[in-house]
């Protein structure tokens, strides 16, 4: 499983924006099935669960799990079989 930590990110733009290209970049690296989890503070990304499920819908990555502990969120995408 590819893990991408985006925790102590810096961005100085808008933090939706910042997740639609990672969604993006996991969309091209990952193979048909395999799976990735991203990492991110919900101090940053205060989106629930819904919005990570249908941004990933947009890329081809179904939602496998979110979970959301201390301030943590980590979220384990898919990608769908072609």
């Amino acid at each position: 499983m590819l893990v991408e930590d985006h925790r102590n990110i810096s961005c100085g733009g808008d933090p939706f924006n910042y997740l639609k290209s990672v969604l993006k970049s996991l969309q091209f690296s990952l193979e048909p099935g395999q799976e990735a989890m991203i990492q991110v503070m919900k101090e940053k990304f205060p989106y629930e669960r819904t919005l990570f499920g249908a941004m990933g819908d947009t890329y081809s990555l179904k939602l496998i799990q979110f979970k959301e502990e201390n301030g943590e969120v980590d979220v384990v995408y898919r990608r769908a079989n072609a």
